[in-house]
């Protein structure tokens, strides 16, 4: 069985429990907004951009 790291939820950097899923942490600990926001700024920072912008 591969080694499989812990998961660290990309918004508050905590390592989550084994039995415990990115998911299950986001809904539980996270609001829509702390979601949509962290999201929107990941999307906009890897969208590649016109030459002209």
């Amino acid at each position: 069985m591969p080694y499989e790291p812990p998961v660290e939820c990309p918004l508050c950097r905590e390592t989550l429990e084994l039995d415990q899923t990115l998911e299950t942490h986001l809904v539980g600990s996270h609001t829509h907004r702390e979601v949509a926001r962290y999201l929107a700024s990941h999307h906009e920072r890897v969208q590649p951009r016109s030459v002209s912008d």
